[in-house]
């Protein structure tokens, strides 16, 4: 695998992860209240949070079993992942930043 695709596809885990991680901590309200999520957090949580665990996972075995790729068709796929990995984690740095 080339090596600029594997950089962009780590930072692209690196960046989902995080956006994750703001998501939790941006949503504080909860964590007071014995880690009962409502309604909507549990929506969201199940609309963008696990296809975003999901895709990590995916990546992160990708990237550790470093499977040769076969060609053009393979680089286009990772790029689609990418793709969904950064767009997942722009809409959880946006609903967290709105609070919900």
């Amino acid at each position: 695998m080339y090596k600029s695709v594997r950089v962009l596809w780590i930072s692209a885990v690196v960046v989902n992860i995080s956006s994750f991680i703001f998501y939790f901590l941006s949503t504080y309200h909860w964590f007071s209240e014995g880690l009962v999520l409502d309604i909507i957090n549990t929506l969201l949580l199940q609309l963008f949070g696990i296809p975003s665990a999901v895709l990590i996972i995916a990546s992160l075995c990708i990237l550790i079993f470093n499977r040769k790729p076969a060609g053009w068709a393979v680089y286009t796929v990772a790029l689609l992942i990418i793709a969904a990995l950064l767009l997942i984690s722009g809409y959880l740095i946006l609903l967290g930043s709105l609070g919900y």
